[in-house]
């Protein structure tokens, strides 16, 4: 299985983590595809293929697998990626930016897991992975809309996995720790509101977080490597925590009486 070539589909490859990913894996010798938004042509100079994908629309999700089917005729292995990090207090997060996050970050990845699932099905082989988070563990001030994307992704997955395990088939998490990558404008996002008593604070966060995401230890190929064991492994384990913070504030969470990883937090994110 570590030499096998296999198809695998990238969503959100083209920068930060998910060209890591790809990179890493094409590297391995897969054919590996990486989608974006606009309108693409086929090929690059690096040899991975790009297709035109909107996780949000179920015709440009259709439209995307039965592209690849028809080159390939098979998908082995499905990477979600695609996905962005808003931040905003809930009073001040307007519905459609809500929903917008919740359909980029889970719902896009289960309309990509629906699409590729029944052709895995007919071959019995197959696996997703879905790169989730810290945040979905771990619901951080400010940050509401995302974390319930990241947590909703994370239960979704734990359920999908008994679901494809009798039938041979594989479903895992990768959750990183904030990760230093050259795209973080792109990918941290606040909401549009200005004039509020949260303002201030969540403008303070995300300064914050972009401070510390630049200078984070994780990185996008430590991501990317973790993407690899899970190809590769025989019997891929249900999540692969990525950087010193991913692996040990859950632990703490689990560890510590509610009030007082509560108090832990408030003074962490003050």
């Amino acid at each position: 299985m570590k030499n096998e070539s296999r198809v695998i589909l990238v969503t959100g490859g083209t920068r930060g983590i998910g060209a890591a990913v790809a990179a890493q894996l094409h590297g391995r010798g897969h054919r590996v595809y990486v989608t974006q938004r606009a309108k693409v042509e086929s090929g690059r100079e690096d040899g991975l293929q790009v297709l035109c994908l909107d996780v949000t629309s179920a015709a440009s999700v259709e439209a995307c697998v039965h592209e690849l089917l028809r080159r390939e005729g098979r998908i082995d292995v499905l990477v979600n990626n695609a996905g962005y990090d808003l931040f905003g207090a809930v009073l001040e997060t307007q519905w459609h930016e809500f929903m917008d996050q919740l359909d980029t970050n889970f719902l896009g990845a289960a309309r990509m897991v629906q699409a590729v699932l029944p052709r895995m099905l007919e071959r019995r082989s197959g696996r997703i992975i879905n790169i989730s988070s810290i945040g979905g563990e771990v619901g951080l001030p400010m940050n509401a809309a995302y974390s319930a994307s990241k947590f909703a992704l994370e239960g979704y997955t734990e359920s999908l996995r008994q679901e494809l395990l009798p039938l041979g088939l594989y479903a895992c998490t990768v959750s990183p720790s904030p990760v230093a990558t050259g795209s973080l404008d792109q990918s941290i996002r606040e909401v549009s509101a200005v004039d509020n008593p949260f303002a201030r604070r969540r403008a303070e966060l995300v300064r914050r977080m972009r401070r510390d995401g630049l200078a984070s230890h994780t990185r996008p190929e430590h991501v990317a490597a973790a993407v690899v064991r899970a190809v590769h492994a025989r019997v891929p384990a249900p999540r692969y925590r990525v950087g010193a913070l991913a692996r040990w504030i859950p632990r703490l969470k689990a560890w510590l009486p509610d009030a007082l990883f509560e108090l832990f937090m408030r003074r962490a994110f003050p």
